[in-house]
């Protein structure tokens, strides 16, 4: 594992009170120090079947792709790193995969999902996201949403219609401006962010935001920094007492020590000419 003993990670996800199955899906490849969580949606079981292909499309194109990636490089052309361009490819060609299967099988006309996917690598963290699942992230006590939602709600505070607390009250959290799979085209989003020791990512669907406030989601976090399985199981469980209306997902990451990039030989000797 190419991050043991520097990130400890947890994934738990819950059908929650209401739903009768869990179109939730979340993973994680350690290898490669790969998150992934994706809320499906759509008819009868297409949602689960959307959010299922994202994640083992992500986990495909990632696993192939990263033996021969120059890692620890920056693309001239965009200056992400390729770890955050490789990841925007995984959930474009997740996106692709989903499309085609939707208009090519009757029973998941329709179907998408959100996702939300992290690399860490070099002391940082590369965000590939489409929709409303969200990471944070908690650093010396201080919880900040680091994705932006693609949600209608977002979009009209974003342009000055409503204020967040107006929007909270007046328009439906659940609807979506772009996930996975719905149509032709989608853009993916890309967050890169320096990492810390000490520092905690969540992922998490909008089972448990719509739920449980930041506020409540920092205290536990803060409660139990120590006890990943702990923050994972009371985050769901909170979710759970307030209702459970949605499927639960959340995948933590918790930065032990530092992960830099080692660079090969034969640039390190370069440094000296």
């Amino acid at each position: 594992m190419a991050l043991k003993g520097k990130v400890a990670t947890v994934l738990k996800t819950d059908v929650g009170r209401v739903r009768d199955n869990n179109e939730d899906a979340v993973a994680e490849e350690p290898d490669v120090g790969l998150l992934i969580l994706a809320d499906g949606m759509g008819g009868y079981n297409a949602g689960e079947i959307a959010s299922h292909i994202a994640i083992a499309t992500v986990l495909d194109v990632v696993r192939r792709a990263w033996p021969k990636l120059r890692k620890g490089q920056i693309d001239a052309a965009t200056g992400y790193a390729l770890e955050s361009l490789l990841l925007r490819e995984a959930l474009e060609t997740a996106h692709d995969t989903i499309w085609r299967a939707a208009q090519s099988q009757p029973q998941c006309a329709g179907m998408g999902t959100t996702a939300v996917a992290c690399l860490l690598h070099d002391d940082r963290v590369s965000i590939a996201y489409a929709g409303d699942s969200r990471l944070y992230r908690l650093r010396r006590g201080r919880l900040e949403q680091i994705t932006r939602d693609h949600s209608l709600a977002e979009e009209l505070v974003a342009r000055g219609h409503y204020t967040r607390e107006e929007a909270v009250a007046l328009v439906r959290r659940n609807i979506v401006t772009r996930a996975l799979g719905v149509e032709p085209k989608v853009e993916i989003d890309l967050i890169e962010e320096g990492l810390e020791v000490g520092d905690l990512l969540l992922l998490c669907s909008d089972g448990l935001t719509d739920m449980v406030d930041d506020e409540a989601i920092r205290l536990t976090l803060m409660q139990f920094t120590d006890n990943l399985e702990g923050a994972a199981e009371t985050l769901v469980g909170l979710a759970n007492a307030r209702g459970g209306r949605d499927n639960i997902s959340v995948a933590l990451a918790r930065i032990d020590a530092p992960f830099p990039h080692k660079r090969p030989w034969w640039e390190r000797l370069s440094e000296w000419f």
